[in-house]
């Protein structure tokens, strides 16, 4: 059979124009005339050549087709087969066909990006996104151009250009796929350009899914900004660095109990595995804004200098929580563990196993809590 129709390019036409008029896209009815009379009779980019003629009305077997030397691109190929070609594409490289042309656009928007780690910088002067750890530099140049670094790629300037809104529409692409579902996404932006950031986020049709969110707050609104365009039942920690907080003076004791109760309230931290702040810790901070947490984690840059009395008190509040299941916190250790054994009068009826492991009693129940002063921290 392979012979006969090898030497009968007018049987192999006839055959193209029965798929074309039955409507058989033609990547599949290119597949099923191989699988039929053989492989390598005739390439895919003749097949599509017949098909769109005989498609469009046109049934002339015997048409000469150098008098139509239209020149094929991968612009010209089906969606069939640009996604397995896409497909083998990383994200990074997919991100650049994107800009090539809306249709191929189109093609990639459908696919999942299978991204799983996304950052988003930006300062004064230049701005960065990270993909899986492959990174892409905007700076903004003389001239109002802009320009572009990617890993092992060539620096590109492009005029007319601010580093901040051209970072910006890249990583929104990558947002407008429904498709995403990071592991992580890590945002830093300087307080000025968190509304237009946020603009972005609302405009999304669908919450971005991620399982793990970490951003840094200058103008404590960054939280009610990022949190919720995110899917609440895929996000499971969620990691802030409160950098406008330097200490908690009375001055702003009460801010940070408004700003905590509404973080305790967002949906977006009812079901969390882990919620962890980074901040500057004293013995005013309002711990009790937490009891409704089951885990949390706390870090501070003045550990060194924690007084027991003040983790004492942290400990004293959080252990009367009916859901608290882990608490983490930066400390001196040696220091913690001699107030817990409170010269033989131990806390809470603290037993200590001798290994740097308490027991610690919880009020009216019989379980209790494990609290391991092992690391330093």
């Amino acid at each position: 059979m392979i012979e006969a129709f090898a030497n009968d390019p007018i049987a192999i036409r006839q055959l193209i124009a029965y798929e074309a008029l039955g409507n058989v896209p033609p990547f599949d009815g290119y597949k099923k005339m191989c699988k039929r009379i053989g492989d390598g009779l005739i390439e895919y980019i003749d097949y599509e050549f017949w098909y769109m003629r005989f498609a469009r009305g046109e049934m002339d077997m015997e048409f000469d087709g150098s008098r139509d030397p239209t020149h094929r691109t991968i612009l010209d190929l089906p969606m069939e087969i640009l996604e397995p070609i896409f497909e083998t594409l990383k994200p990074i490289e997919r991100l650049m066909m994107h800009k090539v042309s809306p249709r191929l656009r189109t093609c990639i928007e459908s696919m999942d990006p299978k991204l799983k780690r996304l950052s988003f910088k930006s300062g004064k002067e230049h701005s960065e996104i990270n993909y899986d750890f492959t990174d892409v530099i905007y700076r903004q140049g003389k001239d109002d151009s802009c320009l572009v670094k990617c890993t092992q790629r060539k620096e590109v300037s492009i005029l007319n250009s601010n580093h901040f809104e051209l970072a910006l529409h890249d990583i929104s692409v990558v947002f407008n796929n429904p498709k995403l579902h990071l592991e992580s996404l890590y945002i830093c932006v300087d307080a000025d350009k968190m509304q237009r950031l946020q603009e972005i986020l609302e405009r999304l049709d669908f919450k971005i899914k991620t399982n793990r969110v970490e951003f840094h707050t200058v103008n404590s609104t960054e939280e009610t900004a990022i949190l919720p365009c995110l899917q609440s039942g895929t996000l499971k920690n969620i990691c802030i660095h409160m950098r406008e907080y330097k200490n908690t003076k009375t001055d702003k004791l009460e801010e940070m109990k408004e700003r905590l109760n509404k973080l305790n309230e967002m949906k977006e931290c009812k079901e969390l595995k882990m919620l962890t702040l980074h901040l500057d810790l004293d013995e005013n901070f309002p711990i009790e804004q937490f009891l409704n947490f089951r885990t949390l984690s706390l870090h501070t840059p003045t550990w060194r200098w924690c007084q027991p009395a003040a983790t004492v008190k942290f400990l004293e509040i959080l252990i009367q929580s009916p859901v608290l299941e882990t608490f983490i916190f930066d400390n001196n250790s040696w220091k913690l563990r001699e107030a817990i054994r409170n010269n033989g009068n131990p806390l809470w009826k603290a037993v200590d196993t001798k290994e740097s492991i308490f027991m610690l009693s919880i009020e009216g129940s019989e379980q209790v809590f494990k609290l391991d002063t092992t690391m330093w921290r």
